[in-house]
């Protein structure tokens, strides 16, 4: 990890009090890291996005017709960055952003800046920063910050997201059966 943090209360291994969650994330916040594992960006997974995003542009399914609009390959749409971003926030909240556990937390906000096309046969870095948490009306927001580059340090998108949920106790029983029901834990 290239930024080291003390987080107050050392490793977790109880359940901890709001108030400890809500410590910790804070201290946490300037916490950094490249994501260890580079992503691979394959025609195939391309065209899963491009066709699940019903992204119908040629340059999204069609080597020839990506080359002829100027491009080395296919262009991934636009949602493609978010997968990796998912992937590679893990280590933040295994390491950094401790104690949720399984309560919700859910993107309330997101925003991204492209300043080049990500293409496949593209091998991806991910470099992640926790830029700010704060609590309002009973709900802690979390803001992170993704920098993805290509293999040769090339820029390509920068994305903020903002991540809210509950460090307090007494969450609904309902609200958390159906968060369990549409959020992706453990997505890999």
């Amino acid at each position: 990890m290239s930024h080291e943090i003390d987080v107050p209360g050392g490793p977790v291994t109880e359940q901890l009090s709001p108030e400890e969650v809500a410590a910790r994330t804070a201290a946490a916040v300037g916490y950094n890291y490249e994501y260890k594992d580079k992503y691979f960006v394959s025609r195939e997974k391309v065209r899963e996005f491009a066709q699940a995003s019903q992204a119908h542009d040629p340059i999204h399914h069609d080597v020839e017709a990506a080359r002829a609009a100027g491009y080395a390959d296919l262009v991934a749409p636009p949602i493609m960055f978010s997968l990796i971003g998912i992937i590679a926030h893990r280590p933040l909240f295994e390491e950094a952003i401790v104690g949720y556990g399984r309560r919700p937390v859910v993107q309330s906000e997101q925003k991204a800046h492209f300043h080049a096309p990500v293409v496949a046969g593209m091998t991806l870095t991910t470099h992640v920063h926790f830029d700010a948490f704060r609590q309002a009306a009973g709900v802690d927001l979390i803001v992170t910050r993704n920098v993805i580059t290509d293999q040769d340090g090339n820029l390509l998108v920068t994305s903020w997201t903002t991540l809210a949920g509950r460090s307090g106790e007494g969450e609904d029983p309902a609200f958390m059966d159906a968060m369990e029901k549409v959020m992706m834990y453990g997505t890999s």
